[in-house]
Parts: C-alpha cells; sequence; structure tokens
C-alpha cells in the first residue's frame, strides 16, 4: 500500500498541477499562487502556528495579580500622558486604522443610541468617548486607576461631552466585574483581549453582566504579535502581558463561558488596493482576494461572541412588518365635528423586530400613528396632518405577538371625507412603511350635522 505523502509536498504538488491546467491560476500569477498555498497552509496548522513562543498559560495565570498591578504601573509611568490623551489623533501612522478599527467593532455590535455599553480594557477612555458623543450610556472598565483618572479628564475636557447618559468609569480588580447580571446591551474591547492573563475567567463574567442577547466586539492583534519588537520591549520594560490570541482556544473557552462561540469580520485595512476600472475581474480581483486572506490571518482580527440570538429591535429595526386593523365600530368611520372617536384596533408583529412601545421618550419608542388625508373619491387626496395621531401600544411586542387595544382618534372640525392612513412609528428611528411595512387605509366621514351622526 502507498504511504500518504506529507500535507507540504500534497500542497505543493496541487500547485504545480493547478498552474499547469487552470488559465485563472495562470492569469493570477505563479508567485501570487504559491502565497495562495502559503496561506492554505497556514490556516491548515491553525492553532500550531500561533502558540509557538508564547508564554506558558498557567504561568501567566498565575500572576494574574502581578500583571495586573503592571498595568496600573504602565499608566502611573507613562512619560507622556498628553499624547495618550490625545489618542487616535495623536497617532499619525495609525490614525485612519483606529478609525477602520471602530467602524467595524460598532457596526458589529448593532449600536443604537442609549445602549448600555461596557469598555472593558478602557484605558484612557477614547473609545468610550466616541460611544458617549453617540449616545451610548458607557461603561468604562480597567485595572488601571490611573487610566481611568485619565479617561474622566479626557471627558472633562471636551464640552461636547454627553454627561446626561450618565458615563461611569469602573476600576476592577482583573478578576470579577463589579456590576450586576444583565448591566449592559454590549461590550466593546479595544487592543486589551490580549493583555489578559485569566481571560477564561474574564469571559465568564463579560457573559454574566451582558442582558439575554447581548453582543461583544473586540480588535485584537494577529498571530505573532507578541514576538515582535515593540511588543518585546514592552514586555521588559512595563512587564504587561503581551499574549497570543489563539482563535480556536477563544472559540472554545466562550462557549464555557455561555457564548454561541467566536465569529471573524473578514475585513482588513491592510489589504485594500485600488484595483484600475477597466482590469476589474480576473486577476487583479483574484490579487486582491488573496491579500484579503493573508491579512485575515496575519490581523488584527475582529472578533464577535453572541450571548445568545440577537433579536433585532426598534432602535436599530431588522424587517418590519405590521398588520393593523380597526376591529370596532366597523369602517368606514363615522363622526360628528370637532367630537373624538373611540375605537378598537388590533396590531400584529409579523416581522422579526421587537417593537418596543414601553421604552418611553427615547429613539425606538414605538407608537400607532395615523396620518390625515381629505378624500379623494375612494384614494387618499390632499394631506391634512401627517402627525395626526401618534396612539402608544399596551407593551412590548416581540415577533408573531399581537394585541387590541381602546384608542381615541383626534377631533376633526371640518366636515367631509377623510381617508386615514394607519401605520406604525418607532419614534425617531422611522415610520413602518419606509421599510416597506404594510399601512392600513380607512375612510372616515365626519358628518355636517348632529342628525347625520346618529342617523349613521
Amino acid at each position: 500500500m502507498p504511504t500518504e505523502r506529507p500535507a507540504a509536498e500534497r500542497l505543493r504538488l496541487f500547485a504545480r498541477r493547478a498552474f499547469t491546467v487552470s488559465p485563472w491560476v495562470k492569469g493570477l500569477g505563479y508567485g501570487a499562487f504559491a502565497r495562495l498555498i502559503q496561506l492554505a497552509s497556514w490556516l491548515r496548522r491553525g492553532a500550531e502556528a500561533t502558540t509557538a513562543g508564547r508564554p506558558d498559560p498557567a504561568d501567566v495565570l498565575a500572576r494574574t495579580d502581578e500583571l495586573n498591578r503592571a498595568a496600573e504601573g504602565y499608566y502611573a509611568e507613562y512619560p507622556e500622558p498628553e499624547f495618550i490623551l490625545a489618542k487616535p489623533w495623536a497617532e499619525e501612522e495609525h490614525f485612519p486604522r483606529r478609525l477602520f478599527d471602530l467602524g467595524v467593532l460598532f457596526h458589529a455590535l448593532r449600536l443604537s443610541p442609549h445602549d448600555v455599553v461596557l469598555e472593558l480594557g478602557a484605558g484612557t477612555c477614547w473609545v468610550s468617548h466616541f460611544l458617549n458623543r453617540y449616545g451610548c450610556k458607557t461603561i468604562s472598565v480597567d485595572v488601571s486607576e490611573t487610566a481611568l483618572r485619565l479617561g474622566r479628564e479626557l471627558f472633562e475636557r471636551d464640552d461636547q461631552t454627553r454627561w446626561d447618559v450618565g458615563p461611569e468609569f469602573v476600576v476592577y480588580d482583573g478578576r470579577r466585574l463589579p456590576l450586576p447580571d444583565g448591566a449592559c446591551d454590549k461590550i466593546v474591547i479595544n487592543d486589551a483581549f490580549h493583555h489578559l492573563p485569566n481571560p477564561e475567567e474574564v469571559l465568564r463574567e463579560m457573559a454574566r453582566v451582558l442582558t439575554d442577547g447581548g453582543i461583544v466586539a473586540m480588535c485584537e492583534p494577529g498571530p505573532g504579535h507578541s514576538q515582535t519588537e515593540d511588543s518585546v520591549r514592552e514586555v521588559e520594560t512595563t512587564g504587561v502581558l503581551e499574549n497570543e490570541i489563539v482563535l480556536e482556544e477563544l472559540d472554545a473557552a466562550a462557549r464555557r463561558a455561555g457564548f454561541e462561540g467566536a465569529s471573524l469580520v473578514p475585513l482588513s485595512l491592510t489589504a485594500a488596493r485600488e484595483v484600475p476600472v477597466p482590469t476589474l475581474g480576473g486577476a487583479p480581483v483574484a490579487r486582491t482576494l488573496l491579500d484579503l486572506g493573508t491579512a485575515l490571518h496575519l490581523g488584527p482580527h475582529y472578533i464577535v461572541l453572541h450571548k445568545g440570538p440577537w433579536v433585532p429591535s426598534t432602535r436599530r429595526p431588522g424587517t418590519l412588518d405590521a398588520e393593523i386593523e380597526v376591529l370596532a365600530p366597523s369602517p368606514p368611520l363615522r363622526a360628528a365635528p370637532s367630537r373624538p372617536l373611540s375605537v378598537r384596533v388590533r396590531v400584529a408583529n409579523r416581522g422579526d423586530t421587537r417593537w418596543l412601545a414601553t421604552a418611553v421618550e427615547r429613539p425606538g419608542w414605538t407608537r400607532l400613528g395615523a396620518h390625515l388625508h381629505r378624500a379623494n373619491g375612494a384614494a387618499p387626496g390632499e394631506l391634512v396632518d401627517f402627525d395626526w395621531l401618534r396612539a402608544s401600544l399596551p407593551g412590548d411586542l416581540g415577533p408573531g405577538e399581537e394585541a387590541a387595544f381602546d384608542l381615541e382618534l383626534p377631533e376633526v372640525e371640518d366636515p367631509g371625507n377623510y381617508v386615514l392612513i394607519f401605520d406604525l412609528v418607532a419614534e425617531q428611528v422611522t415610520w413602518f412603511a419606509q421599510r416597506g411595512s404594510r399601512t392600513l387605509e380607512v375612510p372616515l366621514r365626519v358628518a355636517a350635522t348632529p342628525e347625520e351622526t346618529a342617523g349613521a
């Protein structure tokens, strides 16, 4: 029986055959295709390449308190505090990537204003400050009291800081987050998780303080970060931990902690390249995809953890689909001039988004609305009042749920024939019809005399 060739030899054999028979590979070029084979080999080895040379995890865990003290010393002894207070604006070389990182993280978090967002390993809190300006309630958490003092100073220096949303600056012991269960909607970690000596313990805490459906998004360095010249020097001069993120280990630890596992967002600014329009397609795009694959392996990694399934809400909707019915009195409706009319309606949530009816006076607060039009035959005519009706729902409605309730239609002074167009509105976000939801048109006759109303 023939023996199986080693993996590296099988990859080389595959490359030679593909380069001989495939026009696409010929167009790509042998050098680029060789990189593709190298990338496949990297991915096949997985954690093996990542763990080479990293500190012993058991030794690191035993030094948790020592390493946390080193983090405080890093900020307390930092020679240029004005530089770290000016991040990311002061980072001339890395400024574009910092903004790119935030864009990916904030998108992955499915952020909405008024979300409660915990930033873990917040440092001087510049990421928290971005979130604060967006309208999120931030809880900036770090083991370094000095870092958080600088972070509060950063907030205080900006006269646009949103103190009304209640930003918090919380020192923790590196083990247990001093927050109650379900205290936050989202957790963001920017270039900090690889500094944790006890990642599994902290993952359990993160899962505990997240609400059901909560999301974690983190940006962390790729393989080999701990062996770079800058990282080695940082360890030697400050004593902080520069560890490796092993994706397979992180995925397993996240599952044990109560998450649904780890996902990657396949984006990379370092792989972005210009492709001339006349050459779109073929080899130039193939090389771009190859660059992206290489960059995804080398980092940075954008990692997302979910605590249970995420259900969109009217703060950040998915599919909005409302079924609306007037139950009583049966349409067409009749009313007396300048007198309100009581009706009973039913609304049903046929989309995938939770309607937040109890989030009063906040973005996403969901109410039943109606636009008042003059009648033009059987169709709506001239708009009389777009915001004619806003009626509260009896409670939040999840996908598949419905509710019937009574409401009072506003009075209409002028007799005549009208058309009401009922729709749901997520306040400060959208009318449902703007997202493709169904509306309900109901004729309304405002009588000219009391006798006409009584005879209806």
